[in-house]
């Protein structure tokens, strides 16, 4: 560490902290200027490692290459009246470096891929055993009543032991019947979302659902050594603005200009892999992340809501892509959805999302979104206007159009079911869906609807 500009930095917090608390009550005129050329930390080949007590499979380790922090071009005047000070601020910062983060975890633990699985079939399974409950419950009723076993569900219901209208049975995704002495079957209809789920078997005379093999094998699945890397690239953050204090012995005034602002990370991955599975290896990567603010500009004091008077920004990620393990490609819903999405190498991926917001005035401005994907592509374009009033801002949308071009099959079918199923035929300009949206942004109305 440079600790000469680490003494520079403190005298630097410490004038500025002394301009902003500085007491009111002087009687004479006074001036006082400064600058400083740059300040900051420096790092060079970082190294940490650690084991937890008690924990003799977990390591954990970080490396950094490099990092910089620090803050360049400061300039500020005071100027201190009988009724009122004024104090102005310049700089450039803080301006942020970072190279080559690298997080290494080894850990042992339960294999989540495992418990991901258990946790849908649990839940996929639960109206049916829900249902073959209530059902065994009819059905000793039934036996109490006519000293016989119901020959069908039908039978249950004629003679009103069960209720189909009612829930569990409504839920036609299932369907259910009887052989008995043996069974209670229910099996996956057509309308079932996951339609390749496997039936349901309950044994009568044990009173208890049969396990599928596949089933029982999740679990018997012993603890895993997880390995988990974070690396980060190159992260930049650059920053310059200026700020003017007024302080009277009534209230504070300030104006901030943020002439500048970028904040950058160039590629992000992430991977988690169980012991040597490279199948279920997950993975997320994200090549570039762009983050931009220029010209704004906003003032208030220190008793109310600051005012956003003017100001563009945009925030904007390019390729990022997540990478399903294949112990859950292999889940009935995560396969309905990738196929429904037109997927087939196991990663989601995400080319452009971008939003881009411009406001003119303090009360006007317009916006842009976009979002590219290989089965979806979406653009909003619009004018809002904003009422800074409050806590939370209202932003009312003017004129905005959205645009939704799906490019899969799959999503295409999704979208004629639901308005089938809705009664709605969206307007469409070739295959491109059209809706015109107005209104606030918490209940926006969409014409048509």
């Amino acid at each position: 560490m440079d600790y000469k500009n680490s003494s520079i930095h403190s005298i630097l917090f410490y004038c500025l902290a002394l301009l902003l608390i500085l007491p009111v009550h002087g009687q004479s005129e006074g001036k006082m200027n400064g600058s400083l050329a740059a300040t900051g930390i420096y790092l060079k080949n970082l190294h940490a490692d650690w084991q937890p007590p008690g924990r003799e499979f977990d390591l954990h380790s970080m490396d950094i290459r490099e990092f910089r922090f620090g803050f360049s071009n400061v300039s500020f005047e005071h100027l201190q009246g009988i009724k009122k000070q004024v104090s102005k601020v310049k700089i450039s910062g803080p301006d942020l470096s970072l190279k080559q983060l690298t997080i290494h975890s080894i850990i042992k633990s339960a294999d989540w891929v495992t418990e991901e699985k258990i946790k849908r079939l649990k839940k996929r399974e639960s109206i049916p055993k829900r249902s073959i409950e209530a059902i065994a419950g009819a059905i000793d009723l039934y036996m109490v009543d006519h000293n016989v076993l119901p020959a069908s569900i039908n039978d249950l219901s004629v003679k009103q032991y069960i209720n189909m209208e009612a829930p569990p049975l409504n839920d036609y995704s299932w369907s259910y019947s009887l052989a008995l002495p043996d069974q209670i079957i229910a099996q996956p209809t057509q309308i079932n979302p996951v339609p390749k789920t496997k039936s349901i078997y309950f044994d009568w005379q044990s009173r208890s659902f049969q396990m599928d093999p596949v089933q029982d094998s999740l679990y018997q699945v012993p603890m895993v050594v997880w390995d988990y890397k974070f690396e980060i690239q190159e992260i930049s953050h650059l920053f310059s603005s200026s700020i003017d204090l007024e302080l009277s012995p009534d209230q504070t005034g300030f104006d901030i200009m943020l002439n500048r602002g970028q904040f950058k990370i160039s590629n992000i991955t992430f991977t988690a892999t169980p012991g040597s599975e490279l199948g279920n290896q997950s993975r997320i990567h994200l090549p570039e992340l762009n983050l931009e603010t220029n010209g704004v500009v906003l003032n208030g004091n220190l008793n109310s809501q600051p005012i956003i008077h003017k100001g563009r920004g945009n925030f904007r990620i390019r390729n990022f892509e997540i990478k399903i393990p294949d112990g859950l490609r292999e889940e009935p819903e995560i396969q309905s959805l990738l196929e429904t999405l037109g997927i087939w190498n196991n990663a989601l991926k995400v080319r452009l999302f971008e939003l881009d917001l411009n406001l003119i005035n303090e009360f006007t401005g317009d916006v842009g979104f976009k979002l590219h994907t290989p089965f979806l592509k979406v653009s909003i374009k619009g004018d809002f206007t904003l009422r800074q009033t409050g806590s939370r801002p209202d932003v009312i949308l003017h004129r905005t159009e959205v645009k939704i071009h799906p490019i899969a099959l799959g999503v295409r079918k999704w979208i004629r079911d639901w308005e089938k199923k809705n009664g709605k035929m969206l307007t469409r300009q070739g295959a491109t869906i059209v809706l015109r949206i107005e209104g606030s942004i918490d209940n926006p109305m969409i014409q048509g609807f």
